[in-house]
């Protein structure tokens, strides 16, 4: 059986990060987006954005590696609310990202990931949350409507490399439960 971690990123971890953050995208946006854009993903660029992320706590942002059997298979990002579309609805927090390979999907990790990001924002003063999910991407939709969220009725759009993509903002107002009931089902990570 496999043993499952999951803690904060040392920016040591950035290159494996841009990685994992690649392969997903290629494995998850297959055919909602470019197959030019998912083949001309920079490892290089991405991991001097996530050594930035890693190293910086503005925003109160935090970055959690997943691992498997010691090996990094996913990992998730947080900060206080930016987007001018949410803050005024009253969500203090972001999930802005959260990846996993999709060999790992389904053990309990992501649960883990988003129950971690909670305690985060709980830490540094939110009390809600919010997370933009792809409009037609029915599994991170269902991922998080399976963890509480609901749709807010805020649309927007996701600009990558010129294309643009619908996007569907979803909330918790009480991040609480998240970090509560999110636990890890399968998986018992620890760190």
């Amino acid at each position: 059986m496999a043993e499952y971690c999951l803690r904060p990123a040392a920016l040591a971890e950035a290159r494996a990060i841009a990685e994992i953050n690649a392969m997903a995208w290629r494995e998850t946006y297959v055919g909602l987006m470019p197959a030019e854009i998912l083949a001309g993903i920079d490892l290089d660029d991405w991991t001097r954005r996530w050594l930035a992320r890693i190293g910086s706590d503005e925003s109160g942002q935090a970055v959690f590696v997943a691992f498997e059997d010691g090996v990094p298979v996913g990992f998730a990002r947080c900060n206080r609310q930016t987007n001018p579309k949410l803050v005024p609805l009253g969500f203090d927090g972001e999930i802005a990202s959260i990846y996993l390979l999709r060999r790992v999907q389904r053990q309990g990790l992501g649960r883990g990931l988003m129950a971690r990001l909670a305690e985060h924002l709980m830490c540094i003063g939110c009390a809600s949350a919010a997370v933009w999910v792809l409009r037609d991407a029915a599994k991170a939709r269902g991922f998080y409507e399976a963890l509480g969220a609901t749709p807010l009725g805020v649309e927007g759009v996701w600009e990558v490399e010129g294309v643009v993509l619908p996007d569907l903002a979803y909330g918790w107002r009480d991040i609480r439960m998240l970090a509560a009931g999110a636990g890890v089902r399968k998986a018992s990570p620890i760190g």
